[in-house]
């Protein structure tokens, strides 16, 4: 289940494998990610969680997002799916 979310992180800036849990915490409980593992046994179930507002830079400044930042960022993980 680590394998999708590190091969992300190695080519897109925006998505950071460090900041990823892989565990299930009480108050996601009814997470869809949670209930189709525990309901079905699904290993790779995910949330993609994006800000409002930007994320970190490598250099550690702000970087507003933009509609194409997003639309970028689903080609990645497209992209890494193939890959997978």
């Amino acid at each position: 289940m680590r394998v999708l979310p590190q091969l992300l992180s190695e080519t897109c800036e925006m998505f950071r494998f460090y900041s990823c849990k892989f565990r299930i915490q009480k108050s996601k409980l009814k997470a869809a990610r949670v209930v189709l593992f525990k309901e079905f046994g699904i290993m790779n179930c995910f949330t993609l969680e994006a800000s409002f507002h930007g994320y970190l830079a490598k250099d550690r400044r702000t970087v507003e997002l933009t509609t194409g930042m997003f639309e970028e960022m689903g080609a990645k993980l497209c992209e890494q799916l193939g890959e997978y």
